[in-house]
């Protein structure tokens, strides 16, 4: 089963930004930029790193995938009060600043820490760059997915040292957060932590992974021993053995 998602162009290039470094994907590969810490960010290794893989630079985006998100409703949200909105399930750290995403279509504010020395310098070499958190490039094509399903429907999205859970009933959302996880165990802790939390037993919602990765087989075997009502969304063939640190984003984003 698919979701509508948009693949790179040929001119587009995705930078997803983790606390190691940088994924830059295109529509062909995706290449790794290892960091110790951000304060080894050097704007002419980037550069040449990029002139290098030959990367294309038309059209940039970046996606922050090391930091927690709250989302918030449009008709709630003020972005003089971003700060406060944040606080209620995110700290903001020393060197972040606070960024949000407003989603027009789908009357949701992603609020999200967003590290400055890394924005300062990938817009030095991107001007034109557009940046967004993980949780919008996953809400837009869920969100879609959702409308007109009466059944109440928990996406997954499975990443290296964490997961993001939505909780969908039709288009509207009742659930979001994401927890880390470094194995099996932890992950069908936390996952089944917010069944109960929201009384879902295994009639009534749908289990939703998106992509299926040969990386995360025990994940999904370990949930099918509780529930078999699961799916899976959008596996593409071309990078169903990756090893990229989300493989669902790699090749695409909504």
């Amino acid at each position: 089963m698919l979701l509508k998602t948009k693949k790179h162009q040929p001119n587009e290039l995705s930078i997803l930004v983790f606390r190691d470094g940088f994924s830059f994907c295109t529509l062909e590969r995706s290449v790794f930029y290892s960091l110790k810490t951000s304060d080894d960010l050097n704007l002419q290794s980037i550069t040449s790193f990029l002139n290098e893989e030959k990367l294309p630079t038309d059209l940039v985006h970046v996606i922050h995938s090391d930091t927690s998100a709250v989302i918030i409703p449009q008709e709630m949200f003020d972005e003089n009060n971003a700060s406060f909105y944040l606080s209620k399930g995110v700290t903001l750290k020393k060197g972040e600043q606070i960024g949000y995403d407003v989603l027009e279509s789908f009357s949701q504010v992603v609020v999200y820490p967003e590290p400055i020395k890394v924005m300062e310098v990938l817009k030095e070499i991107f001007p034109t760059l557009q940046s967004k958190h993980l949780a919008s490039q996953l809400l837009a094509p869920i969100t879609k997915y959702s409308m007109g399903t009466p059944k109440k429907q928990l996406f997954v999205n499975i990443r290296k040292g964490a997961f993001d859970l939505f909780l969908f009933q039709g288009s509207q959302l009742l659930f979001f957060n994401s927890f880390e996880q470094n194995n099996v165990d932890e992950f069908l802790y936390y996952l089944f932590y917010i069944t109960e939390q929201f009384y879902l037993n295994p009639d009534n919602f749908k289990l939703a992974f998106l992509g299926e990765y040969e990386c995360y087989k025990e994940y999904y075997e370990g949930v099918q021993v509780f529930h078999n009502d699961i799916i899976y969304l959008d596996a593409p063939s071309e990078n169903k053995s990756s090893t990229h640190p989300i493989p669902f984003i790699e090749n695409k984003f909504a």
